[in-house]
């Protein structure tokens, strides 16, 4: 596994800079308009926030409370509190983000009253910063396209955290769980240290969805409510304010030197996922497709091409065609025999047979035909 210079890298320390100053990369985009949600309608996954104040925090290997009361958006001394502007942008730069087509939220605290208020990173940062002080905490999506679940078109990251553990522990628990280093760290100042493996291609939500599902298998106890492809999580460099309204200080990026992954690795890596066992399927299902209609509905995607992000995608692709064979009472050997027509092993960077038989006990005919219908397939369509 290669590893491979992520970001810009902070700004040295006498560069780093707080909202007021100027920032480190242009923004010249219009800005969203913000629009609020009452606190009680907003989803589970808008927010990663811990339910309470810490018990203990990690900080360069010690353990460290700053509390500072923020009711008055100052430090207590009548310094006002800033977002460090050049921690925000990295963390950006890390996930492979263009600032401009980031969204972020400003949300309160669990139990506090008020509304979660979006907006967009390159033009509303500033503004955000006066509602981090007024005691919201501060969030962006990773992951690209719009907030709705709907409308995400990629996903940039895979991102798990514990809030049951003192954060000193959760720094090097992947060692011992899921295996794969993280390429960065967030410690958020709360009771959690976000982790993220970065992919080197985005890849699109479905088989993004399935690798989350193993990575929370692989990290057990983790926060299993931290998922879902429009998540928000903590933003580096903004206050991590707690229930009461002070600031715990700011959440920042740790360990920044971890690899970039494609999807054949964390495949390879992560546990497959757990399946009820059900009794052998009948050789022949009612109302199944016919063996030339599955061929008819592989034919209608376009062949795989290797390097892209689109291992995970053709895998269940062909979980999905052996599935639709064995409904029809076809051998798996048919669905291989036909996969290798459609994209040659030797030609298209993967091992079909291999693959055929890795897994796939919980895919069924439906995920060939989804991918098919993506591309204009239809059970009555002539070609």
């Amino acid at each position: 596994m290669t590893q491979r210079p992520i970001g810009r890298g902070p700004l040295p320390a006498k560069e780093v800079v707080n909202l007021g100053d100027p920032l480190p990369t242009k923004q010249c985009v219009t800005a969203l308009k913000p629009t609020a949600v009452p606190e009680e309608n907003l989803p589970d996954w808008a927010q990663c926030a811990p339910k309470s104040a810490p018990n203990s925090v990690y900080n360069a290997g010690t353990d460290v409370t700053d509390v500072t009361d923020v009711t008055d958006g100052t430090d207590g001394t009548g310094k006002r509190l800033t977002i460090d502007a050049a921690q925000a942008h990295w963390h950006l730069d890390l996930l492979g983000r263009d600032e401009r087509d980031v969204h972020i939220r400003a949300i309160p605290h669990k139990g506090k009253r008020g509304f979660a208020i979006n907006g967009n990173f390159a033009m509303d940062l500033e503004r955000f910063q006066d509602l981090n002080n007024q005691g919201y905490g501060l969030y962006l999506q990773p992951n690209i396209g719009g907030t709705l679940k709907d409308e995400v078109t990629l996903c940039t990251s895979l991102f798990w955290e514990y809030d049951d553990r003192p954060r000193s522990e959760q720094v090097e628990l992947w060692q011992s769980t899921v295996g794969l280093q993280p390429t960065f760290q967030i410690d958020t100042g709360g009771k959690s240290i976000h982790n993220y493996l970065v992919l080197d291609t985005p890849m699109a939500p479905e088989p993004w969805t399935l690798l989350m599902e193993r990575l929370q298998l692989a990290a057990p106890g983790c926060d299993k409510s931290c998922k879902g492809n429009n998540r928000m999580m903590r933003m580096a460099g903004a206050r991590y304010i707690d229930r009461e309204g002070k600031s715990r200080g700011r959440s920042q990026i740790i360990n920044a030197d971890g690899p970039r992954y494609s999807a054949e690795e964390l495949d390879a890596v992560l546990p497959p996922l757990l399946v009820p066992s059900k009794p052998n399927r009948k050789k022949l299902r009612t109302g199944s497709a016919s063996v030339r209609q599955i061929a008819e509905a592989l034919d209608y995607i376009p062949r795989r091409v290797g390097g892209t992000g689109t291992y995970a995608m053709y895998r269940d692709v062909l979980w999905g065609l052996k599935a639709a064979l064995a409904d029809a009472g076809a051998a798996e050997t048919l669905a291989i025999q036909l996969m290798e027509a459609h994209s040659p092993s030797s030609q298209c960077d993967w091992d079909v047979e291999q693959v055929a038989r890795s897994g796939g006990e919980q895919i069924g005919a439906g995920t060939l035909f989804h991918y098919a219908k993506q591309h204009g397939w239809s059970r009555h369509a002539k070609r």
